[in-house]
């Protein structure tokens, strides 16, 4: 655990050292041009009300990020962090809920927990669509795309399931452990 949280804090530090000026993130509704690191922090808050709690299966449509892809296949978003232009998405095989019923998870004790650290660079985008409805053909630089994984017996019927597409000039991930 502290070697990757020591890791974490040197990958930070080392983009803090780098002047990239904007990055796009977009949702179904919304899209917001990241030119400081305070717009990844509204986007991660964004981003916890809405997709934290939620099963994901994961693919890598460019094949940038397969290995990352195939490690959070089937794990919940537990959790997401913004470090300045920088987003953490903790992904878990709990159940998305912790002992005191809040949607974010403590990622202490957590066996499986794979963490992917996200920077948008200059033209990153993270878009966030209604699976059936909403979402266009991934482009060739979708590194992710994340489909929401619904029980068939679930209230949420399926053409109302979440699906996200990330492009970005850094998506690395790594276990906590």
């Amino acid at each position: 655990a502290m070697a990757l949280y020591t890791l974490i804090l040197l990958t930070i530090a080392s983009f803090n050292l780098l002047k990239l000026s904007s990055a796009l993130v977009s949702t179904s509704t919304t899209t917001i041009k990241m030119v400081e690191g305070h717009s990844v922090h509204r986007i991660a808050s964004r981003f916890r009300s809405s997709l934290i709690g939620k099963k994901f299966s994961a693919t890598s449509p460019n094949g940038r990020f397969v290995e990352g892809a195939h490690a959070i296949d089937g794990k919940v978003l537990s959790r997401m962090e913004a470090v300045g232009k920088n987003l953490f998405a903790f992904f878990s095989s709990h159940d998305g809920s912790n002992s005191s019923g809040s949607k974010e998870h403590e990622i202490d004790g957590d066996d499986g927990l794979v963490v992917m650290h996200v920077h948008f660079g200059m033209s990153g985008m993270w878009a966030v669509f209604n699976t059936t409805t909403e979402e266009p053909d991934v482009k060739p630089t979708t590194r992710l795309r994340l489909e929401e994984i619904v029980s068939p017996s679930s209230a949420i019927a399926a053409e109302h399931k979440i699906c996200t597409h990330l492009s970005a000039m850094t998506v690395a991930h790594g276990d906590y452990s």
